[in-house]
Order: structure tokens, then C-alpha cells, then sequence
């Protein structure tokens, strides 16, 4: 390796030696699966009727895991849809009452959906505040270890090949709108978002014939870090792509 190159540990070459002896390809499409319910859902009920965001659900974890991803929905609604009043979780469950608020979600996160009892529920409690609720899913939360390789000639022609390491996040989420005044479901979508964390693990000079931008997956035998991976992104990243799609999807004002 070039002197100007960066220095690698044991464990790091070893991570270059079974990322480019693979020869499995990876890479994640994005998708998306939207079904407008209810065909009257309209730009003027948002914008008179207000959007209250109950709160994002993953199953089987912990309560603590719920702030970010709730803050990341907040955020992406707010920021793409400044023209729809918005009426935070906090203030919902101010106004629905702790015990209730939890029952609603944890409904939630078994059902994939709010049942009967919940909407009626949400509906009595914010009548004089919100007419839709929006609520969310994490159906599935995957990580996944690759290396990419990059390179360009440098001012003698001579391809510089940097290795990186790349810890990438797959998270499938449902997001779903409810219309209290109705005490239905109004429009729900299913979105697959991903994000990435990378670390260059090696530089050097290579041949010519070497062509820049190969990624493969691999499966680590021990643990990620150990073999010089990167963390994985916080999972809000991976949800910030579906939750502003899902923003920009709601019915808009008529140009």
C-alpha cells in the first residue's frame, strides 16, 4: 500500500480481504404501496379539519424506542406540509389521558390497525381539536454489511481504490390516517426506506482495469464491529424518506 495511502489494522484488511472475495451483489429498491380509502379524503378537511399525530409503534420493543421516530413523523409533516395545521403527540396525549393514549398504541402495535374502541375513543377526546389522527408501523427493521469500492486516477494516472465499509439499515413501515369525524380509516401506505453509515477501511493504488463502485453484502461470522464495520444509522433515518413521501402524497390544494 502507498505510503499516502490510509494505514489498516489486521482486522480491517481481513474485512477487505472477504468483502472483495465476495462476489454476491447487493442492494436494497425502494418501494412503496399507497390505497386511498376513502375517495372524499380532501386537501380543505386537512387544512379546517387539523392532523393529530397519535405516535410511531415498533412491536415487541421497548417504549423508549418511540420518541425519534415520532419526532422524525412530526418533523417530515411539518416541514412538507407547513399548510396542514398540526396538533402534536404531546398534545394528544395530554388530551386523551396517559392510560388511554398507551391502550391506543399498544392496540396498535399488536393489531396493525385502531380498532373500534380506540377511534371512538380518540374521536370524543379531540373533537374540539383534530379531526384525522395519523399513526405508524415499523413492520420490519433490517441491517445489512457491505463494502464499496471507489476509484480515480490521481495526477500521475495512477487509480487510487478506497475500500468502505458500509452498515446499511432496511426498515418497512405502514403509516395510516383516520378520519375521526367518519370514525374510519381515510388513507393508508406501506413504504420501505433505508439509510447508510460508511468508514474507509483501506486506500492504495490498484490496476486500470479495475472498475470503481462495486458493492457486495456480506455475512459477518463475528460481530460487525469486530470485523470493522461502522454503527448502523438510528433508525429514524431510515423512516425520514417514507414519512416525507407519505406528507407529500396527502391531497393538496387545488392549483
Amino acid at each position: 500500500m502507498s505510503g499516502a495511502g490510509a494505514r489498516a489494522t489486521p482486522g480491517a484488511l481481513a474485512l477487505v480481504a472477504t468483502l472483495l472475495a465476495s462476489i454476491t451483489l447487493g442492494g436494497c429498491a425502494a418501494e412503496s404501496k399507497i390505497s386511498r380509502v376513502d375517495p372524499e379524503l380532501t386537501y380543505a378537511a386537512l387544512r379546517e379539519g387539523v392532523v393529530a399525530v397519535l405516535g410511531v409503534v415498533k412491536p415487541q420493543e421497548v417504549d423508549q424506542v418511540r420518541p425519534p421516530l415520532i419526532a422524525m413523523l412530526e418533523t417530515a409533516l411539518s416541514e412538507e406540509r407547513g399548510d396542514i395545521p398540526l396538533l402534536r403527540s404531546d398534545a394528544v396525549r395530554q388530551l386523551l389521558g396517559k392510560e388511554p393514549y398507551r391502550r391506543a398504541l399498544l392496540t396498535y402495535e399488536f393489531q396493525g390497525t385502531l380498532d373500534s374502541a380506540a377511534v371512538r375513543e380518540l374521536a370524543d377526546s379531540l373533537r374540539a381539536r383534530a379531526r384525522f389522527v395519523v399513526v405508524a408501523r415499523v413492520e420490519s427493521d433490517q441491517l445489512r454489511y457491505s463494502s464499496r469500492e471507489t476509484s480515480e486516477p490521481d495526477t500521475a494516472g495512477v487509480l487510487r481504490i478506497t475500500v468502505r465499509a458500509v452498515t446499511g439499515r432496511d426498515a418497512r413501515v405502514s403509516v395510516q390516517l383516520y378520519d375521526l369525524a367518519k370514525r374510519a380509516l381515510a388513507l393508508s401506505a406501506k413504504y420501505m426506506g433505508s439509510s447508510e453509515s460508511d468508514i474507509p477501511i483501506f486506500t492504495g493504488a490498484g490496476p486500470r482495469e479495475r472498475r470503481p463502485g462495486v458493492s457486495v453484502d456480506v455475512a459477518p461470522q463475528v460481530t460487525p464491529a469486530a470485523q470493522g464495520y461502522p454503527d448502523p444509522p438510528e433508525l429514524a433515518r431510515s423512516l425520514e424518506g417514507p414519512f416525507r413521501s407519505f406528507a407529500r402524497e396527502l391531497p393538496k390544494a387545488a392549483p
